[in-house]
């Protein structure tokens, strides 16, 4: 989708004081070394048991406000995304955030549960929002996650991913902005779903065996179904992620080439080397990977963190291309390319 009149007017960050190393997890025990050379994460940050994902959204969420120029009466949409425990069962966080952020107004409050790909899936969705109907202005995304014991072990619940603790947020707006949003494509490929549903048996409530979750074990069953079901993945996985980039630089009218700035998740090393810098070509030094290190996989976070990043280090400069893309499971991709339309007053 190509987008005339949508623009990037705010940004907002939250991360947690406390900084866990991995040589302190693996000095700890609670991380193995072969796994911590191999997947590059040098340090997460940890909340508080009070810095729950949706208090720590909702931080972000006010300073995003505050920098985009809107008042809260101008939001009419909250999208609030988030992959982890939010500190309530039977809840509706979105709310909470609507009004930790904005106080008391109308404005629609939904919650996003698509993975990794929360925020930029909310993203789209907050564009087409605003721009079809007249009277909207602006909407505002967050995401926030804090992955805490028992329930999930951020160093060792999957093989693939270091999670740290943090929360992001954005205001989109039809009005301005520092970023203007040139497109977005999304992309779904429900034949993965099994992927990480586990061939297991249903559960009848969260946490009903009291187990720390092991994400890593989940496709093992399911793909040992044939010989060749792991290169099958690969083959889905590459398609669809290559075709939903090619449509969102098609839709901006732009290349790989012209872009300035490519921002993707916080993965393991091995994952980064093979998805991103083999595959696209793409230099490092393009993107905020290596700052990305020292927090970890932030849920559907990284993308908009690492943007936040390139924006207030003033790395980025009026005119600059940044492309951006991720994927949750279940599994969907979406794509955008964005233009740096100015450096704004709350950058440093």
């Amino acid at each position: 989708m190509r987008w005339d009149n949508i623009y990037l007017a705010g940004l907002g960050a939250y991360f947690p004081e406390e900084t866990l190393t991995a040589e302190q997890a693996i000095a700890a025990g609670d991380y193995d070394a072969a796994a911590a050379e191999k997947n590059g994460v040098r340090a997460v940050r940890v909340a508080t048991a009070e810095e729950t994902g949706p208090v720590m959204a909702a931080a972000a969420g006010r300073q995003a406000l505050a920098r985009s120029g809107h008042a809260s009466q101008e939001i009419d949409l909250v999208l609030h995304a988030y992959t982890n425990h939010p500190g309530r069962e039977l809840w509706t966080p979105a709310h909470f955030v609507q009004q930790e952020t904005l106080g008391h107004t109308t404005a629609a409050a939904i919650e996003m549960r698509q993975g990794c790909n929360g925020v930029l899936g909310g993203l789209e969705l907050a564009a087409s929002w605003i721009a079809a109907r007249p009277d909207a202005t602006a909407a505002l995304v967050t995401c926030g996650d804090a992955w805490q014991l028992p329930y999930i072990d951020r160093w060792r619940s999957d093989d693939q991913t270091v999670f740290g603790d943090g929360a992001v947020a954005t205001v989109l707006s039809t009005r301005s902005g520092f970023a203007k949003v040139r497109s977005t494509v999304s992309r779904s490929d429900a034949s993965l779903e099994p992927l990480y549903r586990g061939m297991g048996p249903w559960t009848q409530a969260p946490f009903a065996d009291g187990k720390t979750i092991d994400l890593g074990s989940r496709p093992g069953d399911w793909l040992l179904r044939n010989e060749d079901a792991y290169d099958e993945v690969l083959e889905v996985v590459s398609d669809n992620f290559m075709k939903t980039l090619d449509q969102a630089f098609a839709d901006a009218d732009t290349s790989l080439d012209e872009v300035q700035w490519f921002i993707h998740g916080t993965v393991i090393k091995p994952i980064a080397e093979w998805g991103f810098y083999q595959k696209l070509g793409l230099d490092p030094a393009k993107t905020t990977y290596d700052w990305g290190l020292d927090f970890g996989h932030m849920g559907s976070s990284d993308q908009f963190l690492g943007i936040n990043h390139l924006i207030e280090s003033r790395k980025a400069k009026p005119g600059d291309l940044i492309a951006t893309v991720g994927v949750g499971i279940g599994f969907m991709w979406t794509a955008a390319v964005l233009e740096v339309v100015d450096v704004p007053d709350w950058s440093n």
